[in-house]
């Protein structure tokens, strides 16, 4: 859970006890038709399962079924991230059986359960480690909107461990973004290490035996369409295979700065960019990123529904990147060096990917044949 505190709510209470919160929210929601699928607001204190209390102090994340809270414990000072979802959206259980399997395995990529809670028709929660801003936001802060190679190929390797750990305890993501890692906390002394949240879409892909689960037909779409595999686009199920190819998708963008399709809203028209990039626009897709980026795509491509990707080969090449660019492992990260003065008004507005000029027009690129289509 992510702390990107732009412009944080302020609390209208730090002392609310629960009779206050009940009723603080039956006053702000009193012309509500119903009570069911009701989240929580700032300044109210929620209370868990285990009959801990937490004060709601300001959002730092909103959806169509839920917020995403930064909050303390009543009787303590450490902050932590409180996730309500609303009761009949709830996507919080399949999230609940990742953590608790993570934090079982000690997973390093993943935050802490601390614990969980629920309003019955109204809301359920989850309380978990406070992160600082997620990659995308740290992306978007940089010059041109990217990362510096030595961070960007150092961020793929630990993500690369993050999905590693995910598939080692059975899950797939099937929803790999810049959006869905974020850095530590320097109060926590953690900011140079990297946690993978929100698995809402995750799912299991072996059974309790241990066997692959076997790919089922004709399934909606999964993701987020800038980052989906192929197989995502033509509504096949999906594997490990296709989380590595979201997750080379995100590294080409945090290293680049964009990816040819970004202008594209079209789904099905991404999906043809995507597959040109696999022919004669792949330079449009790769541009000037060292040779070894090349080399990924043709590793991820050769996967099939049931392969085990090879982790340890992303990783080995990644690392081959900085040891023929002079990279320091412990160098510090981008977002742990000052912006230099223009990125205030360039972080969001310009990008070093010479491919804009270059950008694959949908519409310029033949459309696949049936076979391409639905191999």
């Amino acid at each position: 859970m992510t702390a990107d505190l732009e412009k944080p709510q302020e609390v209208p209470n730090p002392r609310l006890d629960l009779k206050e919160s009940k009723k603080l929210r039956e006053q702000t929601s009193k012309d509500a038709k119903s009570p069911k699928d009701q989240l929580p607001i700032v300044g109210e204190a929620v209370r868990a399962d285990d009959q801990r209390q937490f004060r709601l102090n300001t959002i730092i994340g909103e959806g169509g079924y839920g917020t995403v809270f930064e909050c303390q414990a009543v009787d303590a000072k450490r902050k932590y991230a409180c996730k309500a979802e609303k009761w009949s959206k709830t996507m919080l259980k399949i999230e609940i059986s990742v953590l608790k399997a993570a934090n079982v395995k000690h997973c390093k990529h993943f935050c802490e359960l601390v614990t969980i809670g629920r309003i019955a028709n109204e809301y359920m929660f989850i309380v978990t480690t406070l992160l600082d801003k997620d990659l995308n936001k740290l992306r978007n802060e940089q010059p041109d909107r990217h990362f510096s190679l030595g961070t960007a190929a150092r961020v793929g390797m630990q993500t690369c461990s993050a999905i590693e750990e995910l598939h080692t305890l059975g899950f797939l993501s099937r929803d790999i973004k810049a959006g869905n890692f974020g850095v530590g906390r320097r109060e926590e002394s953690t900011q140079r290490l990297i946690y993978m949240f929100d698995f809402g879409l995750s799912r299991k892909y072996i059974d309790k035996s241990k066997n692959l689960i076997p790919p089922r037909k004709d399934i909606g779409w999964r993701g987020t369409t800038r980052y989906g595999s192929l197989q995502a686009h033509r509504r096949q199920d999906l594997g490990r295979k296709d989380d590595m190819e979201s997750w080379l998708y995100m590294l080409i963008e945090i290293s680049k700065g964009s990816l040819p399709w970004r202008m594209v809203t079209d789904r099905q028209k991404v999906f043809e960019c995507k597959l040109a990039c696999r022919g004669d626009f792949r330079p449009a897709l790769l541009g000037a990123l060292p040779k070894q980026f090349d080399e990924l795509l043709s590793l991820v491509d050769k996967l099939s529904f049931e392969s085990q990707p090879p982790y340890g080969e992303f990783i080995k090449l990644l690392a081959q990147i900085c040891e023929e660019n002079n990279i320091d492992m412990n160098q510090n990260y981008d977002w742990e060096c000052d912006p230099p003065p223009s990125s205030v008004h360039t972080s969001v507005t310009k990008s070093v990917d010479n491919s804009a000029s270059e950008e694959i027009k949908a519409n310029n690129i033949e459309r696949p044949v049936n076979r391409e289509v639905n191999p």
